[in-house]
């Protein structure tokens, strides 16, 4: 892995989401590009406008320009404060970029990310201010559209590692590729991986689930992986979070699929709301 990046919107826990590159960045001694974008179109809605300028949006020079400076200063902020923080912890391989551009959120990260070519990206769940929404848009739409992992980071108050992972199993094709992106990836760090799908009472599922085990059995062996069917009932929420609990899970990792992100991940009923709720980060990992 050659290059991380990092959306950031200067948001309370973009230090925890920074947390997590520079973790990654140091162990594959990547370079870091902290990337913000700001909206740079005012739209005005004014009765003193004659009909005939026909104006549907006035660009506000004055305010995007001060828009543009603070985003600037606050990037010249982050910068140097993650470069402290580099110094400290003796973090000398990682090269750290920055840069700030004004447009559509969306359209700009789907820019930055065919022009920069990152090999992972990682950003929060939620912005700032008006952006909370729009944040939480963006992060599903890079998690559904990106051709490399992405790590989706909540409003967790700490660092929380990644000695403990479960993999959603869905038990759909590509499942075995995307365990050997993941264990490929988070191999500097050496961590115990659960295999889990949660099952929805169908005939299938365990002859499937020993079917994809069965790729695995020399790690299996070593306990170095460890693959388990968890019964739903009629809380799934609870299920999963239950889980999450007993093993000490730091990050959720899953596969995405294109016809519909979340629905079906591990049941019929697990959503993008369950997932969110368990308020730990989520990685998802597209089989090329």
């Amino acid at each position: 892995m050659k290059k991380i990046l990092v959306p950031v919107d200067f948001s309370e826990h973009t230090d925890i989401t920074c947390s997590y590159a520079l973790k990654i960045a140091d162990a594959y001694q990547a370079e870091l590009m902290l990337f913000h974008t700001y909206f740079d179109q005012v739209v005005l809605t004014d009765t003193a406008f004659p009909d005939s300028m026909n104006m549907n949006a006035v660009y506000n020079e004055e305010l995007i320009r001060e828009m543009h400076t603070q985003a600037e200063v606050n990037m010249k902020t982050l910068h140097a404060a993650i470069e402290t923080r580099m110094t400290d912890e003796k973090i000398t391989n990682v090269k750290l970029k920055s840069t700030v551009v004004g447009g559509d959120i969306e359209m700009e990260l789907k820019m930055v990310c065919s022009e920069y070519l990152p090999q992972m990206v990682i950003m929060g769940t939620r912005g700032i201010g008006q952006n909370v929404n729009v944040w939480g848009r963006v992060s599903t739409y890079i998690i559904n559209h990106a051709r490399v992992p992405v790590l989706t980071v909540p409003e967790i108050q700490t660092f929380l590692g990644f000695q403990n992972l479960m993999f959603a199993a869905d038990l759909s094709e590509g499942n075995a590729a995307a365990i050997l992106q993941l264990l490929n990836l988070m191999k500097p760090f050496n961590s115990s991986l659960y295999v889990v799908h949660f099952q929805t009472g169908k005939d299938d599922e365990k002859r499937k689930m020993e079917t994809l085990q069965a790729e695995f059995s020399d790690l299996v062996q070593k306990g170095k992986i460890q693959f388990e069917l968890v019964g739903v009932g009629d809380d799934n929420q609870k299920a999963l979070d239950d889980y999450v609990a007993s093993k000490g899970i730091e990050i959720i990792v899953f596969q995405p699929h294109k016809r519909n992100l979340f629905y079906n991940l591990f049941t019929k009923n697990i959503t993008k709301k369950n997932l969110f709720s368990t308020n730990i980060p989520l990685l998802a990992i597209p089989v090329q």
